[in-house]
């Protein structure tokens, strides 16, 4: 049975890589791919089609031009750029004013995961408005097994949901 492909779009990830990576890698349970810019996740997203994508709000824009000019319009400063959020935009919405080429047909909101500082109520209408139910805030004291349980859990969601469809089609 082929594995789950995941990535993940987190620019500190090397820094996080030993705690969090290392009990998904253990587990063995997924072919998990790793973008640390915005530039890098369209790539991966726009060649290969994942079962589980975990976005940062907080992302570097990587080396292409779109991107770098939303990054320049917020002074450089990741806090307010909000990458990530624009990325998720430019994903479900189909906003092409994000970011000119088309995103993949196969992206889905119940595919998609947030994992950012940010609080839940600071990208409240965000999340609500492109449909994403699967959200965790990163803070002091989470285990390391955190990334592995919110893949695990985004999976089992769109199970659910395939499923709930499936049953609705007989």
């Amino acid at each position: 049975m082929k594995k789950p492909r995941v990535l993940w779009v987190e620019d500190s990830a090397r820094f996080e890589l030993k705690n969090l990576v290392g009990p998904l890698f253990f587990s063995g349970k997924y072919d998990f791919n790793l973008a640390e810019d915005v530039t890098t996740a369209t790539h991966f997203l726009r060649v290969k089609e994942y079962d589980a994508v975990i976005v940062d709000i907080r992302l570097p824009p990587g080396i292409d031009a779109s991107w770098q000019k939303h990054y320049r319009q917020s002074n450089a400063d990741k806090v307010h750029a909000q990458l990530g959020l624009k990325l998720l935009w430019w994903l479900l919405a189909k906003d092409k004013s994000i970011y000119p080429h088309d995103p993949p047909n196969w992206i889905t909101p119940n595919k998609i995961a947030v994992f950012t500082v940010e609080s839940r109520q600071e990208i409240l209408s965000d999340l609500d408005e492109l449909g994403i139910g699967v959200f965790q805030q990163k803070t002091a004291g989470l285990p390391d097994t955190i990334l592995l349980e919110l893949i695990d859990r985004l999976l089992a969601q769109s199970t659910t949901l395939k499923a709930k469809s499936r049953g609705r089609n007989v």
